[in-house]
């Protein structure tokens, strides 16, 4: 298997860590309101310029699968976590400069939330098939 690169990008959304006892970032309900009414505008603008593809949040609910000699599930996020990825967004846009410019303008990035921009790769045989 190998990967080609895309005109697709995801931005994982990041932000502190919130657990049972410290739900929300210290928002208002009001003042939550207003940032997704900014969000959606935001996304609105993208799909009317043709480049939005997918967003979705994400549950706090995680398992961690790995395997040494055997499977082991363990949960996640882990307590020590600082920050955790709250949701994805994913754009068509030509270049990581363009990705870049578009997560800048988010309103994710008020009140400590980032945006990680990865460029989507696309699985491919080897075989070429």
């Amino acid at each position: 298997m190998k990967t080609e690169a895309t005109n697709q990008y995801m931005f994982l959304v990041r932000g502190p860590c919130q657990d049972a006892h410290s739900p929300g970032d210290g928002r208002s309900p009001e003042e939550m309101q207003v940032h997704m009414t900014e969000v959606f505008a935001w996304i609105d603008k993208l799909t009317q310029q043709g480049i939005f593809s997918a967003a979705q949040p994400l549950t706090h609910e995680s398992k961690v699968v790995s395997r040494d000699t055997s499977v082991t599930v363990t949960d996640g996020v882990y307590a020590e976590s600082k920050e955790a990825v709250g949701g994805f967004f994913i754009v068509n846009v030509a270049t990581m400069d363009e990705a870049v410019k578009i997560a800048s303008e988010s309103p994710m990035l008020k009140n400590g939330g980032r945006l990680e921009v990865r460029q989507i790769a696309e699985l491919k045989s080897c075989t070429g098939a």
